[in-house]
């Protein structure tokens, strides 16, 4: 199975991402989902915001590409810009 990396924004700022193996983006969003996301005290993953998946494939630099949702950057979740369910 291939490679995601599955990333929310966090709250107040900032973005986590967890990679996983899956079938497709549906499933890594899925089983990202499932995993325990460690974040600094004071810091929450923001899940009412859609994530941003990327494909991962060698060499990374090359040949992984977005394939689901927006492209953070770090921001604030509460930002304009970011796409909520």
């Amino acid at each position: 199975m291939p490679a995601y990396s599955v990333t929310y924004p966090t709250r107040p700022n900032g973005v986590y991402s967890q990679y996983v193996n899956a079938a497709d983006p549906a499933d890594a969003v899925r089983a990202a989902a499932e995993l325990d996301w460690p974040t600094n005290p004071g810091y929450s993953v923001a899940f009412d915001c859609e994530p941003e998946v990327w494909i991962l494939l060698r060499p990374y630099r090359l040949r992984s590409r977005h394939v689901q949702g927006p492209r953070y950057t770090g921001t604030s979740p509460d930002e304009v810009g970011h796409t909520t369910h």
